[in-house]
This record gives structure tokens, C-alpha cells and sequence, in this order.
């Protein structure tokens, strides 16, 4: 998988078409791509398009570190498990506009919090502040 920031050049005559120019340091990994697409004739690729955005922030005093303290609260009090409280964040925060794909049973599934830009991350706070407002509990924001 080839991931990063790269210039899309729209082309005026033909409105569907896109070229992509990544920047130096990508080559290796295009020749490989191109050459593992040839070996088994596959002429298309899957591409995700989108305006650059920040991505979460990480670490002591971060957005995932804030929100990941609040859901050890939450859990401390429900005994839900982790993984099942983040979960339920994620659903709730669709209603903010937080991003989901569907699979092919039609389930929605929320965007993973790793692909989660700084806007996406805090519907995900905001939401466990609502959540733990519904459940009674007290956050405290330096934990």
C-alpha cells in the first residue's frame, strides 16, 4: 500500500480522469506496485482522494490520549469492556458527521480512530463526554 500526500492534476478535457504525482522517495514503491499489478494483469488500483487534513494528535496530552483516558473512566464504572465502549463512541459520533464505509453486508463501520483527522477525533471526544454524562460519570480531564 503507497499512502501519502501527493499533487492531483484534474484534467480539463476529460472530467474523470486524474493523474497523480507523488513526491521524491516514492519511486521504489511505485515500481513495485507496477510491477506486482503486471504480474497478475490487474489494470486498476484502489485510490482514496481527499483535501489534506491533520491527522489526530498522539501522545502525553494529545487528542488520543484525552480520549482514551475518558473511556478508562467510563469503563471504570460500567465494566464495559475497552474495545466495546470505543465502539459505541464511534456509533454515536456518526451523527456528528464521523466518518464510515459500509461492508458488504451493508453493516456501517466506522472509520478506524488510527485514520481519524483532529476534527474526527474530537466528535469522537465530544461524544464520550456525552456518554459519560449519560452514564453518571464524572470525567476528569487530566487522567
Amino acid at each position: 500500500m503507497i499512502e501519502g500526500n501527493c499533487d492531483v492534476l484534474f484534467s480539463q478535457n476529460f472530467p474523470n480522469k486524474v493523474q497523480l504525482a507523488f513526491p521524491h522517495g516514492y519511486e521504489d514503491a511505485l515500481i513495485m506496485l507496477k510491477q506486482n499489478l503486471a504480474e497478475k494483469r490487474i489494470t486498476q488500483v484502489y485510490a482514496k482522494i481527499w483535501k489534506p487534513r491533520r491527522p489526530r494528535t498522539t501522545g502525553d496530552l494529545s487528542q488520543n490520549h484525552h480520549l482514551n483516558g475518558h473511556i478508562a473512566q467510563i469503563i471504570k464504572v460500567t465494566g464495559d469492556e475497552f474495545d466495546d465502549c470505543k465502539a459505541e463512541i464511534k456509533r454515536r459520533a456518526l451523527k456528528r458527521g464521523y466518518p464510515f464505509r459500509t461492508d458488504s453486508w451493508g453493516n456501517v463501520v466506522p472509520q478506524s480512530e488510527a485514520d481519524c483527522s483532529t476534527v474526527e477525533c474530537a466528535m469522537l471526544i465530544e461524544e464520550a463526554h456525552d456518554l459519560a454524562a449519560f452514564c453518571g460519570v464524572r470525567l476528569k480531564e487530566t487522567e
